[in-house]
């Protein structure tokens, strides 16, 4: 059995006193999962949109906000009032949408792989040498095929979610088909198959997951710390998880409590940063500017009205975001750090246990 008292103390130690990890734990807080922000309007905002005269725009007299009324009602309006006349414009918004998501993606991969890579292989360095390797060095140990391959891992974990997608998808199909050819008591048999169905496969979905979450800690650091290829890291990965499940599954409870209760502390941690996040807004207003100014600049050139204005803040917002809860991504960067160190020297004395020789049973005389 791994000594997880002895793991846990040692993560706390590399925390505090490896700081140049605290860079790639923003970074991958960023980038590997965060808080989505959102926030909506009420009914009194100022807007008009009835059903027989369409958008009758903000009541105001400037022309900047008339413009913007004439260009909604020109361009917007006419989406919502008659969708089916439009379905090639929904179809090229959504291929739109779909492209800014891929390119979204591919870039917070090319951030958040080689940031992880180097985490593990840092950690990894100063257990074995004691050495602190510096940020530009560490980025050098995660930029390589390693990064790629925990890329490729995280593709093919993520299949089972695409499947489940299907499936629920299909069994939509199914209901909608049923209920086109039946009636009365059959519809409600439908409904209620189809909820229980849905119900199952959600259920069968999340304990895979959970599942195949842990294994990931192991198939992962195969491929960063032993240069192990795609397919090997996952045998090898699931070697060591295999004997070591009952160390393995006492440290996943260990650190799903950690992370329980660093989710509580996290959210208390929100409301007191507040000060902090109104000091920030001037210096994030300063930030955002720079992008927001040059998305409206280049869209300018191609379109007019509102829609450059329109571009431009949206460009502006994540790093508006960005700078003003910068402080959570430190937050959330300490944690991530120390999961990952929990994992990474979990790694590690499980691999030393296998070195170990079994001790040698001196024989009786016969």
């Amino acid at each position: 059995m791994i000594d997880i008292g002895k793991i846990l103390k040692r993560s706390w130690h590399i925390l505090w006193n490896f700081r140049v990890l605290w860079i790639f734990g923003v970074l991958l807080a960023i980038t590997a999962g965060g808080n989505a922000a959102s926030n909506g309007g009420s009914g009194n905002n100022g807007y008009r949109f009835n059903g027989s005269n369409g958008y009758t725009g903000i009541p105001s007299t400037n022309p900047t906000i008339q413009q913007f009324n004439n260009w909604f009602q020109q361009n917007l309006e006419p989406l919502a009032v008659h969708p089916e006349q439009h379905i090639a414009t929904f179809v090229w918004i959504g291929v739109a949408i779909f492209l800014f998501i891929m390119v979204v993606g591919l870039l917070f991969g090319l951030v958040r792989y080689p940031s992880e890579t180097a985490v593990i292989r840092m950690v990894d360095e100063y257990e074995k040498t004691g050495t602190k390797t510096g940020f530009r060095a560490g980025w050098k140990l995660g930029w390589n095929r390693r990064a790629f391959r925990i890329w490729v891992i995280d593709l093919v974990i993520s299949l089972p979610g695409a499947f489940l997608m299907a499936l629920l998808l299909g069994l939509g199909l199914a209901v909608f088909f049923s209920l086109r050819n039946s009636s009365g008591a059959a519809i409600a048999t439908s409904v209620i198959a189809a909820i229980g169905c849905a119900f199952l496969f959600i259920f069968a979905f999340i304990v895979l997951m959970v599942v195949l979450g842990l294994l990931r800690q192991f198939f992962v650091r195969a491929a960063a710390l032993e240069e192990t290829r795609i397919g090997e890291s996952f045998r090898r990965g699931w070697g060591m998880f295999k004997a070591n499940w009952k160390s393995a599954g006492l440290m996943w409870l260990v650190m799903l409590g950690i992370g329980i209760g660093f989710g509580i502390a996290g959210l208390v941690v929100f409301f007191l940063l507040i000060p902090a996040y109104i000091v920030l807004v001037i210096p994030a207003v300063i930030v955002a500017v720079i992008p927001g100014l040059a998305v409206f600049g280049i869209t300018s050139i191609f379109a007019s009205g509102p829609l450059a204005w329109i571009l431009g803040i949206l460009a502006a917002l994540p790093f508006f975001f960005l700078i003003v809860f910068a402080p959570l991504a430190l937050i959330n960067g300490w944690y991530k750090i120390y999961q990952s160190s929990v994992w990474t020297l979990t790694f590690r004395e499980m691999k030393a246990l296998e070195t170990v020789a079994p001790a040698i049973v001196p024989q009786e005389p016969a």
